[in-house]
């Protein structure tokens, strides 16, 4: 396929993307397109209103007319008035509600996505489609089709009245209209490729801020402040340089705007004069067309600025496609009693089990191995030999390459399984909130005596209760506000809330003490019925354990 050919594709699966998304919407669309063509129509007339009134008030026309004509015109003001807020309100209330609807549709869609496939995209990169991308989508779509109609409609009904007025001068406004409309044509690529450019450098420089932000205390031990701000200025001037591209293109097709629209106004008012000299026009009427001059031409402008914001839309919903057209999590259509299969269960095996990232060299090659149900098993191994991939693989969060993964020969571990499972892994992953939301986190509503019983097993209770809010206190982000063996401590106590009967410790105890690392592993082991497998690299958790396994 070439280049053209998948261009083509690809715009039109934009296409269909935005008529799909724009659906649900299409009766409050509707009316908007509706209100913004009868502005349109409210403003012609009120062209007319204004004509008659200046005509009464010079002798033209019978000056009885003046005040009627003059109530005429106090009407179509304050209806005009009406109808522009009226359009305002419903415009920020779609706008709101498609915002809403998309950025949460895409953010359920990352979630919903296979892990190791949306682990590509950086988080900054993510967060630019979901603000950015969305913000424009949901922009065009509220303003493309009913602005389009709105000006079209004004475009031909001024051009329906300058007939009426003056037929020379309408055909001079319906030849130079298409001369903008051209001009907007031949840069509608180089502004989707420049859009699509600049979202790209503007999600990377997000990737990059985040990053930083996120690991301050390295950058200062290392003081590499002006290193960090180096990498930034050189992404930041990447971005500009396209912002300046992308501006200098909208300013080029500006300038012939101004032209055409400057000499569109001249020439009415040089035109007008020269009829009036003559007596062939009166001072109405040629108020009358210079104001319709404005309702004719400038419409083609602003037209114009739609087809370049259109192709931006296109190049933004593509890159929407593109995060959806991420494989999906897998899961089995089945619906499945854990609880019952965890009472029945004997082991979790793993066959001839192989697992590489993407397609390199195999992190785990041929493992065959068995957990038994209620064991507390200590993995360890040298770093970067597959241990927590090795938990990932028992959490069906990743796919084995060959190999199966399965409960008792029956269940093939997958999706469908992970309730059986809590996962405390590496990094702890602690959300900003109260202690209490982050422990209580599986939960639509929380259990406060359950949240204080998982919080004294996981050795944190008396830690939690001597600090001034409690279970209240508002953790920061990363759950700054706690040392890190108490991070650790606070993700095991929201492993335990979540009621699984197989816990995954991926180093989740590697700042603690020995004896509180010790006590907190006799309190689940108390526990009786939990199965527990512990990556760590402490001979006092492998010496607790009821055995180890070596990954290699």
């Amino acid at each position: 396929m070439n280049g053209k050919k998948f261009a083509e594709k690809n715009k039109s699966k934009a296409l269909i993307w935005l008529l799909k998304n724009s659906k649900p919407h299409i009766l409050s669309l509707t009316i908007l397109t509706l209100l913004g063509i009868i502005i349109s129509v409210v403003s012609v007339l009120f062209a007319l209103s204004s004509k008659n009134v200046i005509d009464a008030a010079t002798g033209t026309i019978a000056k009885e007319n003046l005040k009627p004509e003059i109530f005429n015109l106090i009407i179509l003001l304050v209806l005009q008035l009406v109808l522009d807020s009226s359009f305002s309100f419903i415009h920020v209330r779609i706008l709101g509600n498609i915002k809403i609807n998309l950025k949460t549709k895409l953010f359920n869609t990352i979630l919903k996505k296979d892990w190791l496939s949306i682990n590509n995209y950086h988080t900054g990169e993510l967060l630019t489609r979901l603000n950015s991308d969305i913000s424009l989508i949901s922009t065009s779509v509220v303003d493309i089709v009913p602005s389009a109609a709105s000006l079209f409609s004004r475009i031909f009904l001024s051009l329906y009245v300058l007939f009426k007025l003056d037929m020379m001068f309408a055909l001079f406004c319906v030849c130079l209209g298409p001369v903008i409309l051209i001009t907007a044509h031949l840069y509608r690529k180089q502004f989707k490729t420049l859009h699509k450019l600049y979202q790209e450098s503007d999600g990377k420089t997000s990737s990059f801020m985040q990053d930083a932000l996120q690991n301050t205390l390295v950058i200062k031990s290392f003081g590499n402040e002006n290193k960090i701000l180096s990498y930034l200025k050189k992404l930041q001037d990447k971005n500009f340089r396209i912002s300046i591209k992308r501006n200098n293109i909208s300013i080029a097709a500006n300038i012939l705007f101004f032209i055409t629209m400057t000499a569109g106004y001249y020439f009415a008012l040089a035109y007008g004069a020269y009829k009036l000299s003559i007596g062939l026009m009166s001072f109405g009427t040629l108020t009358a067309l210079l104001q319709l001059v404005g309702d004719s031409i400038s419409p083609f402008k602003s037209v114009s600025s739609l087809l370049p914001k259109f192709y931006q839309t296109l190049a933004s919903a593509e890159r929407i496609i593109e995060i959806e057209n991420i494989k999906n999590d897998d899961e089995r259509n089945i619906s499945l009693d854990t609880d019952q299969i965890y009472s029945e269960m004997k082991e979790i095996k793993f066959e001839n089990v192989s697992f590489s990232y993407n397609n390199d060299k195999e992190v785990i090659k041929n493992l065959t191995l068995s957990v038994k149900k209620n064991e507390f098993v200590a993995v360890s191994g040298t770093s970067g030999m597959g241990k927590s991939t090795f938990l990932k693989l028992i959490l069906g969060i990743i796919k084995p390459k060959s190999g199966l993964i399965t409960i008792d020969d029956k269940y093939i571990v997958d999706k469908s399984l992970r309730k059986m499972f809590s996962y405390v892994p590496q990094g702890n992953m602690i959300l900003a909130g109260t202690i209490k939301d982050n422990i209580a986190f599986s939960d639509k509503e929380i259990n406060l005596e359950k949240v204080i019983e998982c919080a004294k097993i996981a050795q944190i209770y008396d830690v939690i209760v001597n600090l001034e809010h409690g279970f209240d206190t508002l953790l920061g982000e990363g759950g700054s506000g706690l040392s890190e063996g108490q991070i650790q401590r606070l993700a095991i106590a929201r492993a335990l809330y979540h009621d699984a009967d197989i816990i995954l410790l991926d180093e989740a105890t590697s700042a603690l003490d020995k004896e509180t690392e010790l006590n907190l592993l006799k309190s689940l082991k108390e526990l009786n019925s939990k199965t527990l497998i512990i990556v760590t690299h402490r001979s006092e958790v492998m010496d607790f354990c009821d055995r180890i396994i070596s990954v290699k």
